[in-house]
């Protein structure tokens, strides 16, 4: 798995010169994204992708916890009722699902770190930049710090979940 580092940049100008840093660093510019509103120019930087301009990946997130929590309510269901017709493995084994999907929403909220492009509808709106860059999770603390050392201007917009060679 991949993090997916957000960088809040005043222009392409210096988006550039982080960039090259991040080329520098051993990113690969095909894991180095970004995106713009009102067709604001970003010169020779790679544009965010379809999927990443409508960021697909909260999409699939959403999906997740919808399913994870429509999964605990119907088995919260059924383990109501088999307590009441006395039916207690089925009971057992409804409580056992419960506690794995509220382990599994509990770990996702604790762990996997989450951050949307509608985090940064705000800045984006007044012509900032946002440059998305794939990074193995090892090398994010490092890269961020190199980052933010060097170039103060780049504000460090959190970061997400990203897969590799999947362009979400």
């Amino acid at each position: 798995m991949f993090r997916r580092l957000n960088f809040l940049l005043p222009n392409a100008k210096l988006a550039q010169k982080v960039v090259n840093e991040l080329l520098q660093l051993g990113v690969k510019d095909k894991n180095i994204h970004t995106y713009a509103e009102h067709n604001l120019p970003i010169d020779s930087l790679n544009p965010a992708t379809k999927n990443q301009a409508h960021d697909e990946a909260q999409k699939i997130e959403n999906i997740f916890w919808s399913g994870n929590l429509f999964l605990f309510f119907i088995f919260l269901a059924v383990f109501v009722i088999a307590l009441i017709s006395g039916e207690y493995i089925l009971s057992l084994l409804a409580l056992g699902v419960m506690v794995l999907t509220f382990s599994v929403g509990d770990f996702f909220s604790r762990h996997i770190p989450r951050t949307h492009l509608n985090n940064f509808k705000h800045a984006l709106s007044h012509n900032e930049l946002l440059l998305m860059v794939d990074v193995p999770n090892e090398k994010a603390g490092m890269i961020e710090d190199r980052i933010h050392r060097h170039h103060p201007a780049a504000f460090e917009g959190g970061s997400s979940w990203a897969f590799k060679n999947i362009d979400l």
